[in-house]
């Protein structure tokens, strides 16, 4: 019989296995929770509302209304507890399936009451259980009528057996190291156990003791090291470093591999292959030879781990062709026609020349060459101009070009024969002409030094073919592709992400194009697209790398991405990392960014050894082309050479160098443009503008944004009868496309070009004595010129050198004029815009030019309305 209902000394108890229990069983049943319901608009307010664990069971397991005679008894529900409320009383009980409501005549206090339900009380004061079908555990429940007032503390109970406190050691917590953790340990024995005094190194004690320190101090250094690797100050791993800024958008760089021109000396036509191997000069015997190797040499010869286990070619550095091409043996050496004249010269700007070349089976036979356009020629000085030596050749004076055009032209004044290697003059109409073909290159390449086809030497003899042209001249850049195959013992599991360590290193670095594609050939990865434009920034290169995964649906090819954020869940991409010592590894996607690499057998990976500057070698460094296993057109390669320098090789990026650039890079570049300037900034961003100019224009509905530009080429710019001019309509849409990307939303965008201010000065010169004055006003000419002068100098008014705003001051034309040789004395007698009146630009010494204005003075009698430049000379002779 129980006589009073309270929980005081009970055992403190986690309900789930009871809870577990009574839900298993087939009649019982309890409460699983009480709330209490304020409802200020009903007859009875304060309702507590009774959840069960199980619904509520239909007659006859109870009354008829199925509540466990709760209904027709609310003296059978009791509320226990309180402080400042007691003797809450049950005023009404209502069936709500599958719930019970219970009206209380008042709400309780802040302490926690109990509701029981199912207990009656006797005459004798004891208490009886009324319903059998409910667990006499959960037949009670916790009630808190204040748990809609708001709270800081956790809602989680504190329990009521907790542990108890333990006394422990008096320990040093600044111990880090082997030293320190020895002594700590020998410190504890002696709080323990005063009678250990054993010291002796060979004493079992003491070995477990530096065991012990020795692994504490590996442990102390991993918690110091993982601590570091969470901030980019204190990081010391690459891959850390990497991610870190990656946060800030900052892409680490991880540099690139150099490239440059190889000109090939060939006996027969082929085809040299993409991906052959063209190595610096070995000067020693390989292994097993007792000569070094020739020009050509089988690749198939050489064993897998030679370039490393053979000193000689350990040395050499190996660079891949990135495009087959058709070599011919008449493009060892074009000539370059100067049309019978005697002591030519190419000028700086020559875009257009006419070349021929000579049969191979016959040097006095002329033929004109089959180049195409996208061909590579190189015009290179082979004789020194003032001895006619070979020596004496500038090695400076070498250029490549690509060809963007070429026409078939003839010369009918020669003859198509040589006679001792001279042309002749064609005296019989019926005899051939002169065969020829016209090649044109992009104005970027245009020619930067004056090219001497032919001179006479200190002792008057007659020098040609000072400068020649190379053909067979292909792309080659640093890195040796290697295939390592990596078998996995099991297959890669699933909901893992995977990482690949490559076994050598550095990773190359290489541009490419965007859509650079592989194909799997016979389960190894093949680069499937020509590569020619190499002359792209350490930041825009990827990686050189590719893999073939075998799983049982198959073998598949992955590629390498900048990072998995935009690759889509199926997408068989993979991310390069690098570590601290230039060894690279490939980290797989986790089926969200990037598909798993779940069941997988095995990786073959693809990929290039050679980064950085180390493949900045010199002109003339390459000497021999490995012959693939599969070149079915290789042809004959007497020579192999590559005139220009290897250029473009970047080292990766330094630790302290992301530190310091990371954390500001996203204000150093903006991809948004608010105000002006930063409309003339993305506009400057093209190579191809020299300057420009903004203003925003309320265009009645919206605002216009005019932008002004000054192209750097001048065929971009077209001038107009009267000295108007405008942008060339390609070169205006492009600038438009471009900084499109840029405007805000709602703006609109107009291109023009600047508006071009014609000079008109006249200067009178006192020409020094002993110097001719029509010499000395031809110089004074140049130095004032808008052109470019045959030594690659620019003149005054060239147009790179004023832009928008930029005045015009005197001081600056004096000096120009003092650094002309021959010059006594000058004076500028008038400085004005031309067909206006002067307006004090002597007296000021400046001729001020609008912010939208560009000064200009081409001095070309025909088109006098772009500035007029008059000169005058006394003196001399």
């Amino acid at each position: 019989m129980v006589t009073e209902l309270t929980l005081e000394k009970e055992p403190s108890c986690r309900d789930a296995q009871r809870r577990a229990n009574v839900l298993a069983h087939p009649v019982l049943n309890g409460i699983d929770f009480v709330e209490y319901q304020h409802r200020p608009l009903a007859p009875q307010p304060h309702v507590l509302v009774v959840h069960f664990l199980k619904d509520l069971p239909a007659a006859p397991h109870s009354d008829p209304d199925g509540a466990y005679g709760l209904t027709t008894h609310p003296e059978w529900i009791r509320l226990e507890g309180g402080t400042r409320i007691v003797n809450i009383k049950v005023l009404a009980v209502t069936l709500a399936a599958p719930r019970l409501e219970i009206a209380v005549d008042k709400p309780g206090d802040f302490s926690t009451y109990w509701l029981f339900l199912g207990w009656s009380r006797q005459p004798d004061g004891s208490l009886k259980r009324e319903t059998a079908n409910l667990d006499a555990r959960f037949s009670r429940a916790p009630v808190d009528f204040k748990a809609d007032c708001p709270t800081e503390f956790d809602c989680r109970e504190t329990p009521f057996c907790p542990p108890e406190a333990l006394d422990g050691p008096l320990l040093d917590y600044l111990a880090k190291d082997y030293a320190s953790f020895r002594q700590l340990i020998l410190d504890l024995i002696a709080q323990r156990n005063p009678d250990w005094q054993e010291q002796n190194p060979a004493d079992l004690g003491i070995t477990l003791v530096e065991l012990l320190a020795y692994a504490g101090d590996h442990l102390s250094y991993f918690q110091d090291a993982v601590a570091n690797e969470a901030y980019l100050e204190t990081a010391r791993q690459r891959f850390s470093v990497r991610r870190h800024a990656r946060l800030v958008d900052y892409v680490m760089g991880e540099g690139r591999n150099a490239w440059t021109y190889a000109h090939l000396t060939v006996g027969s036509t082929g085809t040299v292959p993409q991906g052959t191997k063209l190595l610096t000069r070995i000067a020693d015997p390989l292994a097993g030879e007792t000569a070094p190797p020739p020009v050509t040499f089988n690749e198939s010869a050489l064993d897998p781990g030679a370039y490393e286990a053979d000193p000689a070619l350990r040395r050499a550095r190996v660079f891949e062709t990135t495009h087959p091409i058709a070599v011919r043996p008449e493009f060892n050496t074009l000539y370059l026609h100067a049309w019978g004249n005697l002591e030519c010269c190419l000028p700086v700007g020559t875009t257009t020349l006419y070349v021929y070349a000579l049969d191979p089976g016959d040097a006095d036979q002329v033929i004109r060459p089959a180049l195409q356009a996208g061909d590579y020629l190189i015009f290179e000085e082979v004789l020194g101009p003032e001895t006619g030596l070979a020596p004496d050749a500038d090695p400076k004076h070498r250029q490549a070009v690509r060809l963007v055009k070429v026409e078939e032209a003839d010369d009918s004044v020669y003859g198509d024969t040589l006679l001792n290697g001279a042309l002749q003059v064609r005296t019989n109409p019926a005899d051939p002409v002169l065969p020829l073909l016209k090649i044109t290159w992009d104005r970027s390449e245009a020619l930067r030094f004056p090219l001497c086809l032919s001179t006479r030497t200190r002792d008057n003899t007659l020098v040609n073919h000072v400068s020649v042209a190379r053909g067979n001249v292909v792309l080659a850049d640093h890195g040796r592709t290697i295939v390592e195959d990596f078998p996995q013992s099991e297959p890669v599991p699933a909901d893992e992400r995977f990482y690949l360590q490559l076994g050598q290193g550095p990773l190359s670095f290489q541009c490419q194009p965007p859509d650079m594609r592989y194909r799997n050939v016979s389960g190894t990865a093949v680069q499937d697209s020509p590569r020619h434009g190499l002359d792209c920034s350490a930041g825009a290169a990827q990686a050189a790398v590719a893999v073939v995964a075998t799983s049982p649906i198959g073998a598949h090819l992955w590629t390498a991405v900048p990072h998995l954020l935009d690759s889509p869940p199926y997408a068989r991409h993979f991310v390069v990392e690098t570590d601290n010592r230039g060894r690279a590894r490939l980290r797989f996607g986790d089926g969200q960014y990037g598909k798993e690499a779940a069941g997988v057998t095995r990786f073959t990976v693809t990929y290039r050894l050679g980064n950085g500057r180390a493949g900045n070698i010199g002109a003339d460094a390459l000497a021999h082309a490995l012959r693939p296993a599969v070149a079915p057109a290789w042809p004959t390669i007497s020579a192999l050479r590559n005139p220009l320098p290897a250029v473009g090789g970047t080292d990766p990026e330094s630790l302290d160098q992301v530190r310091a650039r990371a954390p500001k890079a996203f204000r150093a570049r903006q991809f948004r443009a608010v105000t002006e300037a930063d409309y003339i900034e993305a506009a400057l961003r093209l190579p191809a503008v020299a300057g420009a100019m903004a203003r925003f224009r309320w265009t009645g509905s919206w605002y216009t944004v005019e932008l002004a530009v000054d192209p750097v080429d001048p065929a971009d710019l077209l001038t107009l009868p009267g000295g108007r001019t405008r942008l060339a309509p390609r070169f205006g849409r492009a600038v438009k496309a471009h900084v499109s990307r840029f405007k805000l939303a709602g703006y609109d965008l107009s291109v023009r070009a600047g508006e071009y201010v014609p000079l008109e000065i006249d200067i009178r010169l006192c020409v020094q004595p002993g110097y001719f004055r029509g010499e000395v006003l031809e110089a004074v000419s140049r130095a004032l010129s808008a052109r470019i002068n045959p030594d690659g100098s620019r003149g005054f008014f060239h147009p790179d050198n004023f832009s928008f705003g930029q005045p015009v001051y005197l001081s600056r034309l004096y000096q120009a004029l003092e650094a002309v040789t021959g010059v006594d004395s000058a004076q500028v007698t008038r400085l004005r815009v031309f067909g206006q009146d002067d307006n004090g630009e002597l007296a000021t010494g400046v001729l001020p030019i609008g912010p939208w204005q560009i000064a200009r003075l081409d001095n070309d009698p025909n088109f006098q309305e772009n500035g007029v430049l008059r000169l005058s000379a006394g003196g001399g002779k």
